[in-house]
């Protein structure tokens, strides 16, 4: 019962996400919900922000999604054991990260990074996060499906929230039972909203004022003084966050046996006059433009810093000179210098960076990698009739989505014929221009996220599969099915 209140939350906002490919709408006559990138204010303590959608256009974020394809592979096969004891609601099944276009998390209040930590919120704090995915739905039909969604999960709730149901701006706002959130307890209202914006469906979650001062287009999208101006180069993706004074000195204290080195002392000593981080990334068609900035006390610390990171940078050269190609290129692309009392650090990561970053995760992930096993048959057991067609067919139905991504998401007619259900398949994706002629091929092992089993025994079904490397004149596919994990162990394998 824990785990199901746990999951309410969830339940609420995910489950007015059911992201079934619906018709686009017209705009509200009310007008639209605000973007995400209007969720900031000058009382904005802390911030994220994710074009998604414009990074995802660029040639370097398209490389890097097809070389983290083997992490991805390992990481989806790892989190089979640990799917079972994490709360996941019926109405997520249908979500896929392709869908998300634009995130925004603002949290305000100063204590709010404690708050996060200590799980007790002070009655000062507040937050919102709000998303935005691609396309347009149907806001009435998405309610109904999240409301279904949560009636099945959490008896009872469902009259709760609709009775709080009200409309702020062009949004569809509901009320967060206490219920939901279990044991965490909140000094404020939790609501969450639903409705269409410009360029796609519009989530949000949060403090009830914070949310309404959102809807109501009372937030300008900036945040306060010197930290706007710092963030106006603002990339695809950044991040903006003040630093504790508990934690600059632990840090300043951490780095003390490197105080020892007199090329590292001033580095060391402005530690702890650390004030704000500003990071940001921008993808484009060669690299990725990545910028760090620190703001310090004052001019001073900043110097040292610069002075630290410029000796640290020189060693790494000089220990590289008998062997420059062990040295990435994005350090000889850093620059480090202190502008007033912000220290700045600039660099670009190309493909190379990449290229080097993945071959040492990938062998950790080949090391790190359980040998296959296959469950010894049980003596008692008979042997399985070999039936005359094969106890599971695939069939490629299509893509979720138009976009020429090489990352996207297949849609797979599964048929079993077997009276156990499929936990598992192993399929190749063969990709197939026009005229037939093959692109490429990728292999992989699929499982569903949200369950124990993909499909259930004697049963037909589509279900998503991310396919990976997919070329971009891609108009065909043929999907064929290498083996067949059953539950309980049993393996067919195609021949």
């Amino acid at each position: 019962m824990a785990k199901t209140r746990s999951a309410a939350l969830v339940l609420i906002c995910g489950g007015l996400i059911r992201l079934t490919p619906l018709p686009a709408l017209a705009a509200s006559a009310e007008g639209n919900v605000p973007a995400p990138s209007r969720a900031f204010t000058p009382r904005t303590a802390a911030a994220f922000y994710a074009d998604v959608q414009g990074a995802g256009k660029s040639a370097m974020w398209k490389t890097i999604t097809n070389k983290a394809a083997p992490l991805v592979e390992h990481l989806h096969t790892l989190r089979q054991a640990q799917i079972a004891s994490l709360p996941m609601p019926r109405a997520l099944s249908g979500f896929h990260g392709s869908d998300v276009a634009e995130l925004a998390v603002a949290l305000e209040g100063e204590k709010i990074l404690s708050d996060l930590q200590s799980s007790q919120f002070d009655p000062n704090s507040g937050f919102l996060v709000v998303l935005r995915l691609i396309g347009t739905r149907d806001v009435n039909d998405l309610i109904q499906h999240g409301l279904e969604a949560i009636d099945k999960e959490v008896p009872g709730l469902r009259s709760q929230i609709e009775k709080s149901r009200r409309r702020i701006g062009a949004a569809e706002v509901f009320d967060v039972p206490s219920e939901a959130l279990g044991e965490q307890k909140l000094p404020f209202t939790l609501s969450c909203a639903i409705g269409s914006g410009k360029d796609g469906t519009i989530i949000a979650l949060g403090r009830l004022e914070n949310l309404q001062a959102f809807l109501s287009g009372k937030t300008e999208g900036t945040l306060r003084g010197q930290i706007n101006d710092t963030l106006s180069r603002r990339g695809q993706f950044w991040l903006y966050f003040p630093v504790p004074k508990d934690a600059t000195k632990s840090l300043g204290a951490g780095a003390a046996g490197a105080g020892a080195n007199p090329m590292f002392a001033g580095l060391t000593q402005s530690m702890d006059q650390v004030r704000d981080v500003n990071l940001s990334l921008n993808f484009g068609a060669s690299q990725v433009d990545f910028e760090l900035d620190l703001g310090c006390a004052d001019g001073v610390a900043a110097g040292q810093m610069a002075q630290g990171i410029q000796g640290f940078l020189g060693m790494m050269q000089m220990g590289a000179q008998q062997n420059p190609s062990s040295l990435p290129p994005f350090v000889g692309k850093i620059k480090a210098a202190a502008d007033g009392a912000i220290f700045r650090l600039t660099t670009a990561f190309i493909v190379r960076d990449v290229d080097l970053a993945f071959q040492n995760v990938n062998r950790q992930v080949a090391a790190a990698r359980p040998p296959a096993s296959i469950p010894a048959p049980k003596p008692e057991a008979a042997a399985t009739p070999v039936p005359s067609a094969p106890p599971v067919e695939v069939e490629f139905v299509g893509f979720s989505a138009e976009e020429q991504e090489s990352l996207r998401t297949a849609k797979v007619r599964v048929l079993n014929r077997s009276s156990k259900p499929v936990k598992e398949l192993k399929l190749t994706f063969a990709y197939l221009d026009e005229s037939g002629r093959k692109l490429g091929e990728w292999t992989r092992n699929h499982s569903s996220l949200t369950s124990e089993n993909l499909i259930g025994g004697g049963t037909t079904g589509v279900v998503d599969c991310l396919a990976f490397n997919v070329p971009s004149f891609t108009k065909k596919v043929a999907v064929t099915l290498q083996e067949a994990t059953f539950a309980g162990g049993e393996k067919w394998v195609s021949r």
